[in-house]
């Protein structure tokens, strides 16, 4: 990507518990079981007639390679907030720009590193700034995504959009996917 935008999306009260830095969550919720925190951003599209919503193909030299997944990834300790991380993420992975920030999706989803590290990844539901409402287009970084795709509830149901076939990164994920098309 070239120049980092400002982030001045807006976002729901529902989330208003998220517009505060990691540490700052941490500090509210000291008997968190986890101390890393993570972000994901389903981007649903509307402007064809069936919506649709933005899965990323994972690298064939990262972990879970060509699996699928939203965009996101960990919340900085430089991040403004959890929702700045969302945010950032989205624009680092697919050059897309967040316009607003709805609520949670899903449950949070717990996860361990190799190390032994809890961390707790928030997804939330997001609008992106679009050229005259015309179809968007991610932009990726082949280090870390190597394909995106546009997938109706249907196609991801079905596991493939009749010419890519979409296996996730883990099944709570899908579901999590799934359950975006249901709050559109």
């Amino acid at each position: 990507m070239t120049e980092t935008p400002i982030y001045n999306f807006k976002y729901d009260d529902s989330v208003a518990e998220f517009a505060v830095s990691k540490d700052a969550y941490l500090e509210a919720h000291p008997d968190a079981a986890f101390k890393l925190v993570a972000t994901a951003a389903l981007v649903l599209n509307f402007s064809l007639p069936e919506p649709r919503i933005l899965l990323l193909q994972r690298a064939a030299s990262d972990s879970y390679p060509g699996k699928w997944e939203p965009p996101g990834g960990a919340v900085d300790d430089e991040d403004l907030s959890i929702l700045h991380a969302a945010a950032r993420e989205l624009w680092e992975e697919t050059g897309l720009q967040a316009s607003h920030i709805g609520g949670l999706v899903g449950d949070p989803r717990f996860f361990s590193r190799s190390n032994g590290d809890q961390i707790c990844r928030f997804t939330f539901a997001v609008h992106v700034l679009s050229e005259n409402g015309s179809v968007l287009t991610a932009k990726l970084d082949p280090k870390e995504h190597q394909a995106h795709v546009w997938a109706t509830e249907a196609e991801i149901k079905a596991g493939s959009t009749g010419v890519t076939q979409l296996e996730f990164v883990q099944d709570e994920v899908k579901r999590t996917v799934l359950s975006a098309f249901s709050r559109a």
